[in-house]
C-alpha cells in the first residue's frame, strides 16, 4: 500500500508548514510562536500539524533541518567529489559554504534560525549534529591536517578550522552589519570574491602554521 504521506499533495503541504514555521519561528522565537499563526501563514488547518508533526517542537525541529541542509549542501553532498591538492579542496570547501549561504533562493529565515541555534543551542540541534554538522567538520579536519602535516595536534587543527570557518560565518551573518560600517566596498565584493580572498588567507595562513 502506498504511504499517503508521501504523495505529493501531503508533501507539498509539509513544505508549506515548514517554510511558514521558520518565518514564524524567527520572528517570534520558539515559544512565542502559535501554531495558529504558522498555520495561518502557510494556508492549512491545525489538524495538518498533527498528522505531520506531533507537536510544535517536532515542527521546529524539522525547520532546524532545513535550515541546516540548506546551510551544508546536504542534498547534494554525498554527490560532490573534492579534487586536487589539499589547498584546491579547502578551496572548493570554501567556495561551496559560501555558494549555499548566499543562495538567493534560500530563505533568509534560515539565517536567524541557526545564528540562534549556534548562540543558545536546543533540542533540535542536538538531533542533527552528528548527521548533518559532523560530517562537514571531519572533513574539514582531514583536509587542514593534511595541509599542516602529520604531526599537527588535535588543539592546532580545531584552531586552524576555526578560524577557516569563523570567516565564513562572520561575512555570511553579519553582513548586514558590514554593509552598514562599510557600504561601498562591501557591495563591490561578491561572495565569489569573498570566497577567493577567505582561501588566499586562510591558506597562507596554514602554510605558516606548518613551518
Amino acid at each position: 500500500m502506498t504511504n499517503i504521506k508521501n504523495n505529493a499533495a501531503t508533501q507539498e503541504t509539509r513544505r508549506k508548514l515548514i517554510e511558514a514555521a521558520g518565518e514564524v519561528f524567527a520572528a517570534q522565537g520558539l515559544h512565542a510562536a502559535t501554531i495558529k499563526e504558522i498555520t495561518s501563514k502557510a494556508g492549512v488547518n491545525t489538524a495538518a500539524i498533527n498528522y505531520h508533526f506531533s507537536d510544535k517542537f517536532e515542527l521546529y525541529a524539522a525547520v532546524v533541518r532545513r535550515a541546516l541542509d540548506d546551510m551544508c549542501g546536504q542534498k547534494e553532498y554525498h554527490a560532490k567529489e573534492l579534487t586536487g591538492t589539499p589547498e584546491q579542496q579547502l578551496e572548493q570547501v570554501i567556495f561551496e559554504m559560501l555558494e549555499n549561504t548566499s543562495d538567493p533562493t534560500r530563505p533568509s529565515w534560515c539565517t536567524t534560525i541557526l545564528a540562534h541555534e549556534f548562540s543558545q543551542p536546543t533540542a533540535a540541534l542536538d538531533a542533527v549534529v552528528e548527521e548533518l554538522i559532523r560530517p562537514q567538520v571531519n572533513r574539514m579536519n582531514h583536509i587542514i591536517r593534511q595541509i599542516l602535516g602529520n604531526d599537527a595536534t588535535e588543539k592546532q587543527i580545531l584552531q586552524a578550522a576555526l578560524s577557516v570557518v569563523s570567516q565564513h560565518v562572520h561575512y555570511s551573518y553579519n553582513h548586514q552589519l558590514i554593509r552598514r560600517l562599510q557600504p561601498q566596498a562591501f557591495d563591490q565584493c561578491t561572495w565569489q570574491d569573498m570566497a577567493k580572498h577567505i582561501a588566499r588567507f586562510s591558506i597562507a595562513g596554514l602554510r605558516d602554521m606548518r613551518k
